[in-house]
């Protein structure tokens, strides 16, 4: 049975047979080809092929200065940074050759995200693309691991609401936390979730497995309608959990009231989902006005403006 060790070897780009040779190797420095199919039990021409694959890969070393050639691993840490760098470099390169082709984001379906690394890029990418508000329903560890991303909305001037479910305190945010006592029981549930959703027009949905790798379900979609209607019934449910909170802590309207109405200026503007609304949905479009007033003719130059009845000179 493979070990945790070589299997996370495999997942950064090892062959079962490479990650073998490669442990090897490191509990044995500077053995030779014929030593390391010895230690693993592999026919020595295709652990030598093995050790010419990590030596281009740069995870070994060979050293042929003796009559005998000998291999030595290289740490863990310098062939992941060797790795990292290189495909950075290849990102660049990828960027530049593809600049000109269509890389817009899809529109109008509902997509079915398949494992945790997918919901992760994409809870970012909204994040790092939301221009007004951002709604989180989300788990201690996802929260942990966005906590950059929602530093950078913030910065932006982006409005942040957060439903958590541990006390937590994410600076310029608007947060929830569970009251004492009343922390919810997560152990309940096989994962974590992950739910996000941006200005009225962009949302996503996701429980995650506990080892962090899958996904029970996901669905992400930035479909017009689907983007309103999600946006606000996140917002009022976020909204109704603090109402039950204050209520439980014996708050009256008159107390109540500021909060709220300053949570309405962030998350219930006009501004903000008349712009997710497309032309021709609503019979007195939010810019008509604006439109028309472009379009109309400029006064003429030293001409009075007519005072109009009432009108205070």
């Amino acid at each position: 049975m493979r070990s945790r060790t070589a299997k996370l070897l495999e997942e950064v780009g090892l062959s079962g047979l490479e990650a073998s040779v490669y442990l090897a190797l490191l509990r044995e420095p500077c053995a030779t080809g014929y030593r390391v199919a010895q230690v693993i039990g592999k026919p020595a021409p295709n652990t030598y092929k093995a050790l010419d694959s990590l030596r281009a890969k740069g995870a070994v070393l060979m050293d042929d200065t003796s009559r005998t050639r000998s291999y030595t691993a290289l740490p863990i840490a310098a062939y992941l940074e060797g790795q990292r760098r290189e495909l950075e470099d290849r990102q660049r390169e990828l960027e530049l050759e593809m600049a000109e082709m269509d890389t817009s984001t899809a529109e109008g379906g509902i997509f079915r995200l398949s494992d945790a690394n997918q919901v992760y890029s994409r809870a970012r990418k909204m994040l790092e693309e939301a221009r007004k508000a951002v709604l989180l329903d989300v788990f201690p560890d996802p929260l942990e691991k966005l906590r950059p991303d929602i530093a950078r909305a913030l910065k932006r001037g982006v409005h942040v609401f957060i439903k958590a479910y541990r006390t937590v305190e994410v600076k310029g945010a608007d947060v929830i936390c569970p009251q004492e006592g009343d922390a919810p029981d997560l152990k309940m549930w096989n994962g974590d979730w992950l739910n996000v959703a941006i200005d009225c027009c962009e949302s996503m949905y996701s429980f995650l497995k506990p080892d962090g790798q899958g996904v029970h379900d996901a669905v992400w979609s930035r479909n017009r309608y689907l983007g309103l209607m999600n946006f606000n019934g996140l917002v009022f449910e976020l909204m109704l959990t603090r109402v039950l909170q204050l209520l439980r802590q014996d708050k009256t309207r008159e107390e109540i009231a500021p909060e709220f109405r300053e949570l309405g200026k962030r998350y219930f503007a006009d501004s903000l989902w008349r712009e997710a609304v497309p032309e021709g949905w609503m019979k007195d479009w939010p810019n008509a006005d604006a439109r028309k007033r472009r379009k109309a003719p400029k006064r003429p130059a030293g001409k009075r403006r007519v005072k109009r009845c009432g009108e205070e000179s």
